[in-house]
């Protein structure tokens, strides 16, 4: 079972991890059909609810459930934010046990299930939690896109899992290098492509957003599929719930109190 966990939180977190672009040289963008980042992105946004609904949500709730390539359920996943950084992260692997991460909005924190199935507690860093998010609420990568548009460009055309799409690269400073896709027809964010570096060279690791539904004003996917070279690791999201989360749920537990007042 450690081995599946292994597998799963590589599939989930080597997004993170990658170097480098796409192999080849990207196709030109016809004069008639370009457009600038900040364009692409607008039209994005619009596409799923608009920005002004987007920044009135207060908190968001998802519930899924990740399986491995023969559709075996190996991760319950919860995850509630709210504004003013509160955050409460739940990975409950099945038969094994249970791990935890968040805030209230002062103070990050961690429960990890190490590899012996032991429990420990951690403070981490405000990046740190970011990125733990990130892995579990897609909708929020995508939302940050914004914040880099001075390390955007758009370089192309590419079908994407079977969609026409616009190809985006982020360049970020000091960060690594990823491609995003948006759907030429619907302007939806498609996924996303890294480029991973392992003992036996580059393996490209592609993430999928699919299953569009509509969530109050908001059209959001409720299936990602992470795939490294074939191999499939697919999160369904069955519940989203908007505005409902109240500030007790980000209530510190005992044991990060104790962390934080030893400091």
């Amino acid at each position: 079972m450690n081995r599946l966990i292994t597998l799963i939180l590589f599939l989930c977190t080597c997004t993170f991890l990658a170097i480098g672009a796409p192999s080849g040289v990207p196709m030109p963008l016809k004069d008639e059909f370009s457009q600038t980042p900040e364009q692409l992105l607008a039209k994005a946004v619009q596409s799923i609810g608009g920005r002004k609904k987007l920044n009135s949500l207060q908190s968001f709730q998802l519930h899924g459930i990740m399986r491995l390539p023969d559709d075996r359920p190996v991760v319950e996943i919860d995850l509630a934010t709210k504004k003013g950084g509160k955050v409460l992260g739940v990975m409950t692997y099945i038969g094994v046990g249970q791990s935890q991460f968040g805030s209230d909005g002062v103070t990050a924190w961690e429960q990890r299930l190490n590899p012996n199935n032991d429990i420990s507690w951690e403070l981490i860093s405000d990046t740190a939690l970011t990125q733990k998010v990130q892995q579990m609420n897609w909708l929020q990568w995508f939302t940050s896109l914004p914040n880099k548009l001075a390390y955007m460009e758009v370089v192309g055309e590419e079908e994407f899992d079977g969609h026409d799409c616009w190809k985006v690269k982020i360049s970020e400073e000091g960060q690594n290098e990823q491609i995003a896709f948006f759907s030429k027809q619907t302007y939806h964010p498609k996924g996303r492509r890294t480029i991973e570096q392992t003992s036996d060279g580059e393996t490209v690791v592609d993430v999928f957003f699919n299953d569009w539904e509509r969530v109050g004003d908001l059209l959001l996917f409720h299936t990602v599929v992470y795939n490294r070279e074939g191999t499939e690791v697919t999160m369904k999201i069955d519940r989203i719930i908007l505005d409902k989360a109240g500030d007790e749920l980000f209530e510190l537990p005992q044991p990060i109190k104790e962390l934080r007042d030893a400091q």
